[in-house]
């Protein structure tokens, strides 16, 4: 008789809700926010980060207008940026910065909240990729914290980006 084995299902991406402050993470600790591509974390959540994490701001900021030029070869949205711990909040070196990019613009000139979804998934599975080159160079990972992304000033309905992340196969 035939095998009626059915394939096992395939392992994705799940979220876990806590209350409390995204930068009182532990050592180590992946913090993840979506970015426009122009440079700027000027508002919002980005602005928490500027404040709290200004030499990954400067890297964020390098990265989007030098490494690449807004105007013509700007950053892809649906791709990531890993800052590797360069300061921490309140001084201590602590934590990984993600910047997914997931809209073009910010304000007024923002993607859709189509186009922002559209880029959410690949910018996360960017992100995945990359973490998995840093745990075989032997860099400490302890886990992935993110705010409800695209959910502020994007104006995406939060449960619109979940059904979008967890849909990611890990």
């Amino acid at each position: 008789p035939a095998s009626t084995t059915p394939f096992p299902k395939p392992l994705t991406l799940t979220i876990t809700h806590h209350k409390g402050s995204l930068f009182a993470a532990p050592p180590n600790t992946v913090l993840i926010h979506a970015c426009n591509v122009l440079g700027s974390w000027g508002a919002g959540i980005a602005l928490a980060f500027r404040n709290s994490y200004p030499n990954a701001y400067k890297r964020y900021r390098a990265h989007c207008v030098s490494t690449h030029d807004p105007q013509t070869n700007p950053v892809p949205t649906g791709t990531c940026l890993l800052i590797p711990p360069c300061e921490g909040h309140n001084g201590a070196k602590n934590h990984w910065i993600a910047c997914l990019f997931t809209s073009a613009r910010y304000g007024k000139a923002r993607d859709s909240p189509q186009q922002i979804l559209d880029a959410t998934g690949p910018a996360m599975r960017h992100l995945l990729r990359q973490l998995e080159e840093q745990r075989a160079k032997g860099k400490t990972v302890a886990g992935l914290r993110m705010c409800k992304i695209n959910s502020g000033l994007f104006g995406v309905k939060w449960e619109r980006t979940v059904e979008v992340l967890e849909g990611i196969e890990v």
